[in-house]
């Protein structure tokens, strides 16, 4: 049979005791009353272009994001490093294709309406990898309508 320790007790009970009692500056002040003032509030900050009537611009900068950043590098790279380059026409499509020692290694695909498309053979075995900065889904552009 299983008999306790009499100091287990004597600690577990000593701890109860102490959550149990409340002490005077443990504990919340009272709400305001009724007709006490509240919580002031500094007046806001005001801009001198906001004083002189005229709003603020807003950012035109252009945003890129760090994968078509590193897309693009990796791509200059590729083609600094290519010993040929092969350039045709299907279609509207200009396609450029960069070699390194006789090996594939890019693709640029230039639609005449649309986004560059890129392909890289990732791990040089010869075939033309998506890259995954892309993300899972490829895009697909439809021309709903055109005028000259």
């Amino acid at each position: 049979m299983f008999r306790p320790n009499s100091t287990v007790f004597t600690i577990v009970a000593a701890v109860f005791a102490m959550a149990g009692t409340a002490r005077a500056d443990d504990q919340a002040p009272a709400p305001p009353g009724i007709n006490e003032p509240g919580v002031q509030t500094a007046a806001p900050a005001t801009d001198s272009a906001s004083e002189a009537g005229t709003p603020d611009l807003p950012d035109t900068r252009p945003v890129r994001d760090k994968a078509s950043r590193d897309k693009n590098a990796r791509a200059a790279d590729i083609a600094s490093r290519s010993d040929s380059v092969s350039e045709r026409r299907e279609g509207d499509d200009v396609i450029r294709e960069y070699r390194q020692n006789g090996k594939l290694r890019m693709i640029r695909i230039r639609p005449r309406n649309g986004p560059e498309q890129i392909y890289f053979d990732q791990n040089s075995d010869g075939r033309l990898d998506r890259d995954p900065l892309d993300g899972p889904v490829a895009p697909v552009y439809f021309t709903i309508y055109e005028w000259n």
